[in-house]
């Protein structure tokens, strides 16, 4: 699977069209591996802030290789440190340590490869964004990469 310029256009549209279907008007972000931004389109109505959002949660997730969620919980809990370490970084990385970021990371040749990630943002609370970001994810494996 490769993140085509048709395929990230699917995604933002799942991603808008999943957070309207919960009554939110959402920004959805779509980074390469590298964190480097492939799309974002937000709600007509969402505010100007939203797309900001969602690339911040993105890149987190690319660079992280992770989903947002589960980091941003595991950081307050168990390494509070850590977690003000990587927040203290966002400036220099665009990076949004909150809910609503999953990376898309496929197995090739043996190995874990991120190949993007997808950013959400406008939900509240935040675990909408992160369910968005993840049904995203999830769809992708199911449908797209086979």
């Amino acid at each position: 699977m490769q993140l085509t310029h048709q395929l990230v256009e699917q995604i933002i549209r799942k991603g808008i069209e999943a957070g309207a279907g919960r009554g939110f008007q959402v920004a959805c972000a779509v980074v390469d591996g590298e964190g480097r931004t492939r799309g974002v389109i937000r709600h007509d109505e969402s505010l100007w802030v939203t797309p900001e959002f969602a690339l911040g949660k993105a890149r987190l997730a690319s660079a992280f290789r992770n989903n947002t969620g589960a980091m941003f919980a595991r950081l307050q809990k168990e390494r509070p440190l850590y977690g003000t370490t990587v927040a203290s970084l966002s400036g220099d990385n665009d990076w949004f340590l909150a809910e609503g970021g999953a990376s898309i990371v496929v197995k090739r040749d043996g190995r874990e490869v991120c190949l993007g990630a997808v950013g959400v943002s406008g939900c509240f609370p935040a675990t909408i964004d992160q369910e968005v970001a993840d049904e995203i994810v999830a769809w992708l494996k199911a449908e797209v990469v086979k």
